[in-house]
C-alpha cells in the first residue's frame, strides 16, 4: 500500500499526487461504514514499521489530500531484520499515535527460532539476519524479540497501543505446501517449486509441536506499578505509588511531579535542585511471584550526573543497574531486561547523585513479569 492501491487508478502520482489514492480510500471507507457496525475500526497498513520517515511522507501526503480521512487504527508490518531498529518502531509508534490521536498496531512481525531449513528449499531468515534483527535464531531469542516487542507497545502514550499478530506461527513445511493453493497457483498462471520459506519463523517446529515460546501469545502481564506517569496527584513531592529519598542535604522539593513537556499524560517526576543532591525513587515488593521481570522508564536529562541509574537489588542476586545517558532533546527508554527474582522479594528504582542544577525528569514506568 505504500506505492498506493489498484495501479494506475489509486497509484500515488508524480510530484506526491496522493488525490487518485485519497479517493479510493473515501469510497473504501463509505463502503464499510455504510454496511458495518458502527463499532467497526478501519485500519490502514504500511510495511517498514521501524522507519517514521516513510510513514510521514505518506500520511502526511495522504491527509493533506484528504484531511477527514475516517480511519482508527495504524497498522504497521515490523519484522526487525527488514524493517529497522526497535527503537525505530517504538519512535514510530509514539509518533502516529500522539501526533494523530489515533490506536497502532503492529499487524505483522515474526522471528526465526532457528536458521535450519525444515524443507530443504532456503528461508528468507538466513544466519547473517541475526545480526542485523538483534537476536539470537533460536527459541529463547524468538521469545526475547517477543516480549520486547509486547513492551514497546505497552509503552505507547494513551494507551493507544493495542496489540500484535505474529505471521505465520503455523507455517510449517508440509509435502507440496507454497505460497498458495494448487487452485490459487492455476489462477496466477505460475509456475513455483513447491516449498515454504518461511518454515523456521513459526511458533511449531518442523513437526509441528509447539515451541516454548508460544507462551508469549498469553496475555501479557500487568504492570505491576501504579500511577505510572505520575498522573494522580498533581504537583507533589509525594507521589502515590512511590517511595522517595532524599539526602539530608537536599531540599524537600528535589524529587517532585511537574506539569506540561511529559511523555504520558500531563506529569512528569523531576529531579532538581540548585545545589549538589542526592535522591530516589523507588518501590519495594515482598511477596511477588519468583521469575524474570522487566523494569523500565523513559526519561530525559541533560547527562552531568555523577551518577543516573535504574537499579534492581534484594530479588536474589546481585544489584542490577542501567545508566540514563544524556537524552536532553527527546524522551528515551532505558531498562534492566532480565531481574530473575528467587525469593520473592524485589526493589527496583531511580537514583541519582548530582551537582547543581542537573536535571532529570521521568515518565511511565513498567515492571513486568516477562517468564
Amino acid at each position: 500500500m505504500s506505492s498506493g492501491i489498484l495501479h494506475e487508478d489509486g497509484k500515488i502520482g508524480t510530484n506526491e499526487d496522493f488525490s487518485g489514492l485519497a479517493g479510493l480510500l473515501e469510497s473504501a471507507i463509505s463502503g464499510v461504514r455504510a454496511s458495518a457496525a458502527s463499532s467497526t475500526k478501519i485500519m490502514l497498513h504500511l510495511d517498514q514499521g521501524g522507519k517514521n520517515q516513510l510513514y510521514t511522507w505518506y500520511f502526511g501526503g495522504l491527509l493533506k489530500e484528504s484531511p477527514n480521512l475516517d480511519f482508527d487504527v495504524f497498522g504497521l508490518s515490523y519484522y526487525p531484520m527488514w524493517h529497522g531498529t526497535m527503537e525505530g518502531l517504538q519512535y514510530n509508534l509514539n509518533y502516529l499515535a500522539t501526533t494523530y490521536n489515533k490506536e497502532v498496531c503492529v499487524v505483522e512481525t515474526a522471528y526465526a527460532w532457528t536458521t535450519e531449513d525444515g524443507d530443504g528449499e532456503g528461508n528468507v531468515f538466513i544466519s547473517g539476519d541475526e545480526e542485523v534483527g538483534g537476536y539470537p535464531a533460536t527459541v529463547e531469542g524468538q521469545f526475547e524479540f517477543m516480549n520486547d516487542l509486547e513492551s514497546i507497545i505497552l509503552n505507547v502514550p494513551d494507551d493507544k497501543g493495542i496489540g500484535y499478530f505474529y505471521w505465520e506461527p503455523e507455517w510449517i513445511p508440509v509435502e507440496g505446501g507454497t505460497y498458495a493453493t494448487s487452485a490459487g497457483v492455476a489462477y496466477k498462471n505460475d509456475t513455483v517449486t513447491p516449498s515454504n520459506t518461511w518454515d523456521n519463523m513459526t511458533l511449531f517446529n518442523f513437526q509441528g509441536n509447539a515451541l516454548d515460546s508460544i507462551k508469549v501469545l498469553n496475555k501479557p502481564c500487568e504492570n505491576l506499578l501504579t500511577n505510572i506517569s505520575f498522573e494522580q496527584n498533581g504537583i507533589t513531592t509525594s507521589p502515590s505509588g512511590w517511595n522517595v529519598w532524599t539526602s539530608d542535604s537536599s531540599d524537600e522539593n528535589t524529587v517532585r511531579t511537574e506539569y506540561g513537556d511529559a511523555y504520558d499524560g500531563d506529569y512528569k517526576l523531576t529531579f532538581w535542585d540548585d545545589k549538589e543532591y542526592s535522591c530516589s525513587v523507588y518501590k519495594t515488593y515482598t511477596n511477588i511471584p519468583n521469575g524474570t521481570y522487566k523494569f523500565s522508564i523513559w526519561a530525559k536529562t541533560n547527562g552531568k550526573q555523577n551518577v543516573l541509574q535504574l537499579y534492581a537489588k534484594n530479588y536474589g542476586g546481585s544489584e542490577l543497574d542501567t545508566t540514563i545517558e544524556t537524552s536532553d532533546i527527546n524522551w528515551n527508554i532505558f531498562s534492566i531486561d532480565k531481574i530473575v527474582v528467587t525469593n520473592h522479594t524485589l526493589e527496583i528504582g531511580v537514583y541519582s547523585v548530582a551537582g547543581a542544577n542537573d536535571w532529570c525528569n521521568l515518565d511511565l514506568a513498567m515492571l513486568r513479569k516477562i517468564d
